[in-house]
């Protein structure tokens, strides 16, 4: 069974500025991009588990080989989640998109 490491993550704002950060979803996609180079994001509006009160942050764990069989990812090291969760948090809503 090959494996590789997780390359993407979806990330659920905390109900208290999910509204504002959906509306500025690929900024804020390209920010996370821009901090954690060679990792994709994918902003979602709903947890499938998760209380709404801080950023989610779900590591893709699967994806479909060569052969059309699906694999599993390497588990991300909890400190790279707990990083991607700081830079959530900093993320400035209110600067300008030429910022």
């Amino acid at each position: 069974m090959d494996c590789k490491d997780v390359t993407e993550f979806i990330v659920v704002p905390p109900a208290a500025v999910r509204l504002d950060l959906w509306a500025a979803k690929e900024r804020f996609a390209d920010y996370l991009r821009r901090q954690f180079p060679g990792y994709s994001f994918r902003i979602a509006r709903l947890a499938p588990v998760d209380t709404g009160e801080c950023f989610g942050v779900y590591p893709v764990m699967n994806f479909v080989g060569a052969d059309n069989q699906a694999l599993m990812c390497n588990e991300p090291p909890s400190w790279l989640l707990g990083e991607i969760r700081i830079a959530c948090q900093t993320f400035d809503l209110r600067k300008s998109f030429a910022a």
